[in-house]
């Protein structure tokens, strides 16, 4: 499970990558919940694939 100090950087580096994915879209200024709920779903689901 490793130490709190690796769930940090986890939690850190999840973070970072969302923000840049809802940055990919710079013509798009706002998001619904339900829009980033999707975005997290498939990062959720795309993270577990690769590992």
């Amino acid at each position: 499970m490793g130490t709190e100090a690796e769930r940090a950087e986890t939690r850190k580096a999840m973070a970072y990558d969302l923000h840049k994915i809802l940055d990919k879209n710079p013509a798009q200024k706002t998001y619904t919940i339900e829009e980033i709920k999707k975005l997290i779903d498939v990062y959720v689901e795309t993270a577990n694939q690769t590992s």
